[in-house]
Parts: structure tokens; C-alpha cells; sequence
């Protein structure tokens, strides 16, 4: 059946092609295409659709905010990382410049994060809390069932717009497409700037109580380190080698943050280097908002790609970056001026040997200096 596999490509395309007026970064959909292979990815975009399709929603979706009031609420759910929350959210600020009144529902890590934020009016993890008739419409991350089960639940028939549409891959620069997306929504025409601007990752810093005294420990002139990981081939293991090349510097003041799966190596680290450097150990020992202070008040930040380079990238901390080879850079941090990043040969990020992330770390503060 010719016809039926035409439509299936066609389905598929619209799942790797981002459907916004401007295009922003992606890889090619081709090669993903060919990778994946079009009977699976076409299989998938079928799946999708058919549960799109029975769920009802599609008789509530608009394609246009201009004219949909200005109470909105932003249910944002089917991605838990906070890297991605960080890239999606991003052009928040795009809404509230426009006179959008937002409310935020998410999951319960994320409102921690955005607690207090100064884009959104108010923000929960409980959809029982919120009114129905509070709202316009709603805004959902994708079409995908993860993404509008709880819109179908809790707010079935609230007008509503997509930010992915039926986009689900290849790698794509994610704050730019939700950017760009938004901007479609609004029917708006972003200049350079005003599109940087919207599209950097944002959130308001603040110093937090704490059981720790940030300002006391005078960190201003330590780098921090991001420790531990999920991905084995995002989780760098050569800390303890950077430590030691950069004592060769002078530079004997450090901060080691992270989750809980990084502890064995922040031990080892405080163990190897207890007589040779001043090390403070948050790894596993701080909230979110606790840590973006800490990466705050420091004098650099080297982290892999993941959720604290993400934290780091919403500060004025200089960043120096570590990525596998199958990620474009400039799409995490292309809105982050003070930046600069390595990138593996592999897809192992510890392919990046420890010298020259150093020199890279002394080379970037000279220039900074200098600058």
C-alpha cells in the first residue's frame, strides 16, 4: 500500500522536523531517519497519534494566543530533568512581557527550582488546588500522552496550545525551539536580541537559608566542581587529576556540588587532598536552590552537560563546559556570554584528558581578566 506508507513518512517527518516559522538548531533529520529507520519512527508517530487522537484534547487545541485572554497555565510534565526544565521554561519572560499572567504546575522537584520565580504568578504540584475557571488556557509541552495526561484529567476542556507540537527528535537546541514557538503563538517577529534574550536560561538568584553561612566561607575565588552524573558517559571521572594540575596554579580553593551519586568521589577527593587544598563537600548535601548559590557566589564552574551546567548557565559564574561529541554546545550555552567549553572526540566525555581542561580553565580566566 503506497498511499498508506507515503502518510506514514509524512507522520514521521513531523515528528523530526520542528514545525516553527524560524528555523533554530537541530540535527539532521535525515541522518536521524536513516539511524532510527523509518518503519520504527513511523510506528511510533502512529502510536502517538492514534492516542492523541482518542484522548479527546484535540477538539480543545488553538493555534494562536492572541486572542485567548491573558490567564494562562503552564502544565509542564513528561520531562524530569532539570536541564531540560531549564531550556523549555526559558522564554517565560517572553509571555509575561506580553501581559500573561502565568501559573505553573509541575512536579514537585520543579517547584522547588522555580519557587518564587519572577516570571510565573504562582506555581504548585497539586492540580486540585487550582481552578478551572482561573484560567484561559493552558499551555502543554508536547502532544505526546505524558505531557497532557493531567490537562485531560484535571482541565479537559481548557483551551490549549502545544510548545513541541508532535516533535519528539532528533537533538534539537531546546530553549531556542520553545523560544521560536512561543513567538509563533504570539504571532511576534523577535529580533536577534529580543530572541537572546527570551531564549537564556533564567532563574532568579537568591541566597537561601541555610545550615551552612554562604557568604562566610568566602568562595568568591574557588572553582567549583560538578561531581557525579546519570549518563557513565556524562559522568567525568578525572576530577581528582584536574585538582591536582590545578594546584600546580596556585589555585587551592575548590567547591564540590552534586547529587548523592557522586559522594564516593567527593570523599575520595576530600580524602587525597586534605592537606593540599580547601575543599568544601556539598556533593549530596544541598537542595537545588542551595546549590545555585553556591555555583553563584563562585569564581568559576566546571561542569559536564547536565542538569548543574544548566543552574550554572542561569548565573553571571563563568562556565567551562564538558560534552560528548554527539552534542552541539552552542545549543546549551550559545545565550551564556561568559562560556567556553571542550568537547570529547567520543561519546565519552572522559575522553577529554585533565591538562587540557586546566589549560582551558587557566587560558578562560586570563581572558576574562584581561577583557
Amino acid at each position: 500500500m503506497w498511499w498508506f506508507d507515503r502518510w506514514l513518512t509524512r507522520l514521521t517527518l513531523e515528528t523530526i522536523v520542528p514545525q516553527i516559522r524560524k528555523p533554530t538548531g537541530v540535527d539532521p533529520p535525515e541522518e536521524f531517519m536513516l539511524e532510527m529507520g523509518v518503519k520504527k519512527l513511523g510506528r511510533r508517530a502512529l502510536q502517538r497519534r492514534l492516542i492523541y487522537t482518542v484522548s479527546g484534547q484535540s477538539a480543545w487545541k488553538i493555534d494562536s494566543l492572541k486572542d485567548a485572554g491573558k490567564r494562562g497555565l503552564l502544565l509542564y510534565f513528561g520531562e524530569g530533568q532539570l536541564g531540560d526544565a531549564l531550556m523549555d521554561l526559558a522564554p517565560r519572560s517572553l509571555l509575561q512581557l506580553n501581559g500573561y499572567r502565568i501559573d505553573l504546575l509541575t512536579d514537585k522537584f520543579l517547584v522547588e527550582v522555580f519557587e518564587n520565580d519572577p516570571w510565573f504568578e504562582s506555581i504548585s504540584d497539586d492540580p486540585q488546588s487550582l481552578a478551572l475557571t482561573a484560567y484561559d488556557f493552558a499551555i502543554v509541552l508536547s502532544n505526546k500522552r505524558r505531557s497532557i495526561q493531567t490537562k485531560k484529567k484535571y482541565f479537559k476542556n481548557l483551551p490549549w496550545v502545544s510548545i513541541h507540537e508532535n516533535f519528539t527528535g532528533p537533538n534539537f537546541d531546546r530553549s531556542g525551539f520553545a523560544t521560536q514557538r512561543l513567538a509563533d503563538l504570539l504571532d511576534l517577529n523577535l529580533s536577534h536580541s529580543e530572541f537572546s534574550h527570551h531564549a537564556n536560561q533564567k532563574l532568579r538568584t537568591r541566597m537561601v537559608e541555610s545550615s551552612f553561612d554562604i557568604s562566610a566561607m568566602k568562595i568568591s575565588d574557588a572553582i567549583t566542581l560538578c561531581i557525579g552524573g546519570v549518563d557513565p558517559l556524562r559522568t567525568y571521572r578525572g576530577w581528582a587529576s584536574v585538582i591536582f594540575e590545578l594546584l600546580r596554579y596556585g589555585i587551592r580553593k575548590y567547591v564540590l556540588v552534586g547529587s548523592s551519586n557522586g559522594a564516593a568521589v567527593a570523599e575520595a577527593i576530600m580524602r587525597d587532598f586534605k592537606s593540599k587544598a580547601v575543599i568544601h563537600d556539598f556533593v549530596g548535601k544541598c537542595t537545588v536552590a542551595q546549590t545555585h548559590d553556591l555555583i553563584a557566589a563562585s569564581r568559576t564552574v566546571i561542569s559536564t552537560d547536565g542538569g548543574l551546567l544548566h543552574l550554572a548557565a542561569t548565573t553571571s559564574t563563568p562556565i567551562v563546559a564538558l560534552f560528548s561529541s554527539n552534542i552541539q554546545p552552542q545549543w546549551r550555552l550559545k545565550m551564556q556570554p561568559i562560556s567556553t567549553f571542550l568537547c570529547s572526540p567520543s561519546l565519552d566525555v572522559n575522553a577529554i584528558a585533565p591538562c587540557k581542561i586546566v589549560d582551558r580553565v587557566i587560558s578562560f580566566e586570563n581572558d576574562l581578566t584581561a577583557g
